[in-house]
């Protein structure tokens, strides 16, 4: 297989009693403020964030000085070396996301040229079973064409919306990688950026930026043309993504 290759493969987990919905093209938003009360319940596996649509802000003690004001308006200063700064808006825990995981063969897989398979990499095959146990899994074979029908479905609905994979980054100790003028132009592209511990889900995430008073169903059209339900998840057993190859031998005219 040549080294120059790269797929990506979409993937949407689904309590079970929603596989035969969001196979008829209807796929669930959940409002932030689910992922950011989630983490609560779920810290042990790494799902819920609590820092959801936050931004961030590295203290520099040779630029910035800190200080305790007396009521006479007297300054203390303060012996802080290393501090973090945190700054979010209220109103992006209402805005509604979807959320999926996408892989890439070049990167998430390995390559058996004897059987002509890809195996998913152990390691993240490990930590998407422990997340999504129970759960069944959609395949999405076209990643373009349904995410051309979510952009029309929006379209119809007037609604805003952005999409994209999440980036990761270490908020202790990096920059958040949006600017401040940035973050204060468009708050809700947060919502893109998460903390490094988080890296394992691989999330691509389409989310409308117009905040919501309820999560909310997006009717997309029938996709059982383009997206398959594999099975269930289960503990103990393999994901049930088999992916294989062959080389073409192009017919010379």
């Amino acid at each position: 297989m040549s080294e120059d290759y790269n797929i990506e493969v979409l993937l949407k987990f689904v309590e079970s009693q929603f596989a035969e919905s969001t196979l008829d093209g209807k796929f669930y938003f959940s409002r932030n403020r689910y992922f950011i009360e989630l983490e609560e319940n779920q810290i042990d596996k790494g799902i819920g964030d609590k820092r959801e649509g936050v931004w961030s802000k590295l203290y520099n003690p040779e630029k910035e000085k800190m200080f305790i004001v007396n009521e006479d308006g007297t300054e203390i200063p303060l012996s802080v070396t290393r501090g973090v700064f945190r700054q979010t808006y209220d109103d992006l825990k209402d805005v509604p996301i979807c959320c999926f995981v996408l892989l890439s063969l070049k990167e998430d897989f390995d390559v058996n040229e004897d059987e002509k398979r890809l195996v998913l990499k152990p390691e993240i095959e490990e930590k998407l079973i422990e997340q999504f146990a129970g759960r069944d899994l959609i395949f999405v074979t076209d990643m373009r064409e349904i995410i051309k029908r979510f952009d029309t479905a929006c379209e119809n609905e007037g609604l805003n919306r952005m999409r994209g994979m999440v980036k990761y980054y270490d908020d202790e100790s990096e920059p958040h990688p949006l600017s401040q003028e940035e973050f204060d132009k468009d708050p809700a592209r947060t919502l893109l950026y998460k903390r490094k511990f988080f890296e394992f889900q691989k999330e691509y995430r389409i989310a409308l930026k117009k905040p919501q008073k309820s999560d909310r169903i997006l009717d997309i059209g029938i996709v059982r043309d383009i997206s398959y339900n594999l099975g269930t998840i289960e503990l103990g057993k393999s994901l049930p993504i088999r992916l294989r190859f062959k080389e073409v031998e192009s017919a010379e005219q």
